[in-house]
């Protein structure tokens, strides 16, 4: 079966989605399966999700030329930049840009069915753009299944109410749509239209290190790491607050923040209004995956203090590390970390971040427990060797060819996912 993963273009250095995609790519190569990916807008040469899909021998192909892509992506930030000084025009802006960027993707309507009704017997979309609307709609015209994953919570963030009102138009067209989790498949149940089939699809994280958990166990210091993009919605202001909380207790805790955003500027600033800059370090952005693990294998706790959420890869990474997890209780974050796996919080609320960031700063014992327990969840969740099987049965459902037996959704163990009981038809 010819498998094409399929998304508008890559939006790196830190996206979830790319990240995602690229994990399925890479792990469905190495298991012997035929599979490529098709973007509707070029990557660059060296993009770092290219190099690894190329490493892995992964073919990638681009619908749209160079140049249009590039013209684009002066649009998109034209785009931010007039979101950040007219904030009382956002939504005729995105609106209009929305508008725009339709109609530069539906002319390449023609090119997507020759390609796909050459190169497809399924096609699995990521991400709700225009791109995947003429993809999705390229795809049902020229014969082939469609799978559209929803990889984050449906109608968020908040400005985006519209832009689903378009796209969710087109899922009538997908033979199935897919969740990351049983929360967020109740939400997009919920919210979205009627589908023919719902189901969950779960995130994927390579691990890249050795030994069975997490080893640092030093009774009186821990690092705290953030990974993310540096945005409002991930709380990093949240974060620097609640770490200077924790100083005044736990002084020789550390924080080290992976990521680059808008927010940036305003984090750094906020921490020297704290004056807890000398026990903070930006790491930067990897780029790696190896940078990436050296990260984890850094720290002593993860945080996440995201105000809205899907399900993020960078606390499936974290487990797989055996790390343990401090995070918000939004979106699909409840479905994976557990009171056995690390501490769940309000969004937004400093104070109760404080706190569970200072109950494992002052608990070595704690942590290792914890960070044991969620490397054991990520095996059962987010390993190859979990999902590669659901994605497979799942494939084979949506093409009709003799997937739904659930016992081709077992792992290498022989155990079924534990989230595979949800499906609606």
């Amino acid at each position: 079966m010819r498998i094409v993963l399929c998304k508008g273009q890559f939006h790196g250095p830190i996206s979830g989605a790319d990240e995602t995609l690229v994990t399925y790519a890479t792990q469905l190569r190495a298991a012997g399966h035929e599979v490529s990916v098709l973007l509707m807008y070029p990557h660059a040469q060296d993009d770092q999700y290219y190099l690894r899909l190329r490493e892995a021998g992964v073919p990638v192909s681009a619908i749209a030329s160079y140049s249009i892509g590039t013209s684009l992506g002066a649009g998109r930030r034209l785009t931010l930049g007039l979101l950040k000084r007219l904030p009382s025009s956002q939504s005729r802006i995105r609106h209009n840009a929305q508008k725009i960027a339709s109609g530069v993707a539906a002319r390449y309507y023609k090119q997507c069915c020759e390609h796909l009704r050459a190169a497809a017997d399924l096609v699995h979309v990521l991400t709700p753009d225009p791109s995947a609307m003429v993809i999705i709609r390229a795809a049902h015209a020229v014969g082939v299944p469609v799978i559209y994953q929803e990889l984050g919570t449906p109608y968020h963030p908040p400005d985006f109410e519209a832009f689903y009102e378009h796209f969710t138009t087109v899922l009538p067209l997908c033979t199935e749509v897919a969740a990351l989790s049983p929360l967020l498949a109740q939400e997009c149940h919920e919210k979205l239209p009627p589908s023919r089939r719902l189901s969950v699809l779960p995130i994927m994280a390579e691990v890249l290190r050795n030994g069975s958990g997490h080893e640092r166990l030093r009774p009186r210091e821990a690092t705290f790491g953030f990974a993310a993009r540096i945005e409002s919605l991930k709380g990093p202001v949240v974060l620097a607050e609640a770490f200077a909380a924790v100083l005044q207790k736990s002084p020789e805790t550390q924080l080290k923040i992976a990521g680059a955003g808008s927010e940036k500027r305003r984090l750094v600033e906020r921490i020297g209004e704290l004056g807890i800059g000398h026990r903070c370090e930006f790491s930067g952005i990897y780029t790696q995956p190896g940078q990436k693990s050296a990260f984890m294998k850094s720290l002593d706790v993860f945080v996440l203090p995201s105000l809205t959420e899907g399900t993020p890869n960078c606390i499936a990474e974290a487990m797989s590390h055996g790390l343990p997890v401090i995070a918000s209780a939004v979106g699909g974050i409840p479905d994976v970390v557990t009171a056995e796996t690390g501490i769940l919080v309000p969004p937004g609320d400093a104070a109760a971040l404080a706190q569970a960031m200072l109950r494992l700063a002052q608990d070595a014992t704690l942590r290792a427990r914890m960070g044991e327990a969620g490397l054991e969840r990520y095996k059962k969740l987010f390993s190859p060797g979990a999902v590669l099987p659901v994605m497979l049965s799942t494939y084979k459902r949506v093409a009709g060819r003799n997937g739904s037996n659930g016992a081709s959704e077992a792992n290498q163990n022989g155990h079924a996912h534990p989230w595979m009981k949800l499906r609606t038809e």
